[in-house]
């Protein structure tokens, strides 16, 4: 039963107008009054109806969620959602606002946050960081000058940041390295392909990885090869004896779909498990030609209004809830599922024909 200010007044012996003082936070209501009907309030459980307190300040709040480029089948998503998400929140006051930014180099990102918190023309600010440690500063910043910063999909622990949501990726490593060894028939020799660069979710994938073969103490030769952040064949070119070589590959960088085309030019035969992360046309047609054997999702979408509702709880003050980490799951997608992942609403669409 929802509780009203009326039932508050009636247990109080009060007037209902001086309950509604004090729960929209009105002046001319004694400090001992407000202190009784604040408790009494807590006591009945008693939510505030976001609706009536946005038409009586008409206070809109404006929240920048601000994206990567690439990959766009990803981040495309998470943007879509994100406005469908926010919509349902329109008539509580909440606005949107998605910017989609270069990441690398990743001073285009910090630069364009910087300018963000110095605009102070949002509410909020839900970041996708390239990196960690590299945002700290720019998170603190803005968060000592009075703007919640959140963190999607990429994490900066390290930071004052109000709260993540997004995967565990030391624990996508370990799942990588736990598929590869169910689908592989022999393992002598694994390789990790991964971004050149040290960033935080880079380093937690490969240390995973490496901690399940530690756990299970299984000797084989593993052995990284760094790529640019940005496909180019070259990368894959100097190295592609040792990938003709390797038992099983894990490809720990968004760049799956395209390191599937790559192993497909130079023959790679397919009793290699080759394991990475997300779905796409192309990562899936790499799934039905038997090119790829799994790969890892973590829900975009789930992200997207996950967040978007974390954001909003917060700047209602109403739910604690919105300072937590929200971890999603990592789901395991192979030939036969890739269809309930790839493009859900056109298979909506056909499944109901």
């Amino acid at each position: 039963m929802k509780v009203t200010a009326k039932m508050i007044a009636d247990a109080l012996g009060i007037s209902t107008a001086t309950v509604d003082r004090v729960l929209n936070n009105r002046n001319g209501v004694s400090a001992k009054t407000i202190k009784k009907v604040k408790l009494k309030a807590e006591e009945l459980g008693y939510k505030p109806n976001r609706a009536a307190k946005f038409l009586s300040t008409q206070k809109t709040l404006n929240v920048a969620f601000i994206l990567p480029l690439i990959p766009e089948y990803f981040w495309g998503e998470i943007q879509q959602e994100i406005m469908k998400a926010a919509a349902l929140f329109e008539d509580f006051g909440f606005k949107a606002e998605v910017y989609r930014v270069e990441s690398m180099p990743k001073e285009i990102q910090i630069h364009f946050i910087e300018k963000a918190i110095t605009d102070n023309r949002h509410d909020a600010l839900v970041i996708a960081p390239h990196d960690s440690k590299p945002f700290v500063d720019v998170i603190n910043k803005g968060m000592e000058l009075g703007i919640p910063v959140f963190s999607l999909n990429n994490d900066v622990p390290e930071s004052r940041r109000i709260a993540f949501v997004g995967s565990d990726y030391f624990d996508a490593g370990y799942l990588a390295a736990e598929l590869i060894c169910l689908f592989a028939k022999k393992l002598d020799h694994i390789i990790i392909v991964r971004e050149d660069e040290d960033t935080y979710q880079m380093v937690n994938k490969e240390q995973g990885f490496r901690a399940y073969f530690e756990e299970k103490q299984m000797k084989m030769k593993i052995e990284t090869v760094p790529v640019t952040s940005s496909y180019t064949n070259p990368s894959f070119n100097a190295s592609s004896h040792r990938f003709v070589q390797a038992d099983g590959i894990y490809i720990a960088n968004g760049i799956l779909g395209e390191a599937a085309e790559f192993l497909k030019e130079i023959k790679m035969a397919k009793d290699k498990v080759i394991i990475g992360h997300d779905i796409s046309e192309k990562i899936n047609a790499s799934l039905q030609s038997g090119i790829i054997t799994a790969t890892i999702c973590q829900d975009p979408a789930a992200q997207a209004s996950m967040m978007v509702k974390k954001v909003f709880d917060f700047l209602n003050s109403t739910e604690e809830s919105s300072k937590e980490n929200t971890i999603v799951k990592l789901e395991v997608v192979t030939k036969a599922n890739a269809k309930y992942y790839l493009n859900q609403n056109e298979f909506r669409k056909n499944s109901k024909k």
